[in-house]
């Protein structure tokens, strides 16, 4: 049983430092996709797996807002503990798994707050239990709900995207993960080690899987991440550590910096407790017996017993179709708002209404049925809404147009506005006769403005 074996934790502490431009006064964790916060869409796939419980890290200044709105408003039904790390503290995912070290009992599950996916949780753990895994991450290859034709708001920069390089085992022997890296680690060439070819003939490495932020790891993990400071992030630092690992004999003289490792992890065996990696990742003895009583393999082209006698094992599952999205930057965030109709009710689990049941839309006004608005929003005569997102407590007066716009909560537009592709934050109010284009909009608005790809106020920093 999931909730038995994994401590599910939840990582809404990202200062959002790829979309700025929109987080003024509200947390990451909190900016909506549809008409819920961020954060709902992870903390619902984990009450769909079956969790009753749930530890959700927070900055200490966002704790109430965020508390608020999950237990308070939304009534969440995964009983939330908050752990609150420093607001001055720059810390990466792994200090806020070492920080909270002692209150993990089992194996974790750890997943970001900007993660919105309808994958099957149980099948994820279903591969880290099949092979005794170290780390089973969440990988994809849909890319149903993303769309690059969609323009950002703001200031046009050329952004150049992440390319990032995984190499995966064939499926039949259950994608073994052998290598991970991004493309900012190479110049020109990727370099291999002859001995992982050896063993591991038939490597297909891949640059177009997106990766979940949803990893399963051992217990002995977090405990090794408490004794190693140096690592301090997750996804750039520990992932890539463990991946190599596999590959390497344990480490039984001062020597601790593995040939090509891009962390820095010279100072672990000094500074920790002196424990190699392998030392933390003490087997069951009856699955170790198991293996070697048994005539399966999970290899081909040699007889080597199971795993070639790897201790660390690091696996991937791969979403081949299905929903993925990360609302990491600006782009993903614009994009899954304007898609958020067609997913929001299979994630909940239940048909909802795109316009709110307490919204009168006027006869003479039009919403397209790909819109949504949220509850006690006012909707004038002769307004138009086509492909937008509107918040709770809005107010839209006559003769607005809006097309491909998130509006946030209790904002006014005020009479004959015209909006194209803009992103409004909450409690602005935009005067009358005005003319706005892939803006961003964080304060008011003077009437009979004409504004283009501009940002009006700031953002959070």
């Amino acid at each position: 049983m999931l909730t038995m074996e994994f401590q599910p934790i939840i990582m809404a502490a990202g200062r959002g430092s790829r979309m700025t431009e929109i987080i003024a006064k509200t947390p990451k964790a909190l900016l909506p996709v549809g008409n819920k916060p961020m954060v709902w869409y992870p903390i619902k796939m984990l009450e769909k797996a079956g969790f009753e419980e749930a530890i959700i890290i927070v900055q200490r200044g966002h704790r109430k807002s965020i508390e608020r709105v999950l237990v308070d408003e939304l009534q969440v039904n995964v009983k939330l503990e908050f752990v609150s790390i420093p607001d001055e503290e720059d810390w990466g995912t792994a200090d806020s798994l070492r920080f909270i070290r002692d209150k993990i009992k089992t194996d974790v599950l750890v997943v970001s707050s900007d993660l919105i996916s309808d994958v099957s949780v149980q099948r994820v753990a279903d591969v880290h239990r099949a092979h005794d895994a170290t780390l089973t991450m969440l990988l994809s290859a849909s890319k149903d709900y993303a769309s690059e034709t969609i323009a950002v708001p703001g200031p046009k920069s050329k952004k150049k995207s992440e390319v990032e390089f995984v190499g995966l085992e064939s499926q039949e022997h259950g994608n073994r993960l052998l290598f991970l890296s991004s493309e900012a680690d190479f110049e020109e060439n990727i370099t291999f080690r002859k001995s992982i070819f050896r063993k591991h003939p038939c490597i297909d490495i891949r640059n177009d899987l997106v990766d979940g932020h949803l990893y399963l790891l051992k217990k002995w993990v977090v405990d090794f991440l408490h004794e190693h400071k140096s690592v301090t992030t997750v996804k750039g630092e520990l992932l890539p550590y463990l991946v190599k690992k596999q590959f390497s004999q344990k480490n039984n003289g001062i020597h601790a910096i593995e040939e090509n490792i891009n962390i820095a992890m010279a100072d672990s065996p000094q500074k920790g407790d002196g424990r190699d990696l392998y030392d933390y990742g003490e087997e069951d003895e009856l699955c170790k017996l198991a293996r070697e009583w048994s005539t399966w393999n999970d290899h081909s082209g040699d007889m080597a017993e199971c795993y070639h006698g790897n201790k660390i094992r690091c696996y991937g599952y791969v979403m081949d179709d299905g929903l993925l999205m990360r609302v990491n930057n600006l782009a993903a965030f614009c994009d899954a708002n304007r898609q958020a109709s067609k997913f929001l009710s299979e994630i909940a689990g239940k048909e909802l209404a795109n316009i709110h049941p307490q919204v009168n839309v006027p006869q003479k006004a039009q919403v397209g049925t790909e819109c949504m608005v949220g509850e006690w929003t006012n909707v004038g005569e002769k307004v138009t809404i086509k492909k937008s997102f509107i918040g709770k407590h809005c107010n839209v007066s006559e003769k607005v147009r809006m097309t491909n716009c998130i509006v946030m909560n209790h904002v006014t537009v005020s009479e004959s506005c015209n909006a194209q592709g803009c992103v409004i934050g909450d409690n602005v109010h935009i005067g009358e006769n005005t003319d706005l284009k892939d803006c961003i909009i964080l304060e008011n608005v003077a009437p009979s403005s004409k504004l283009s790809n501009e940002v009006i106020g700031h953002g959070f920093k």
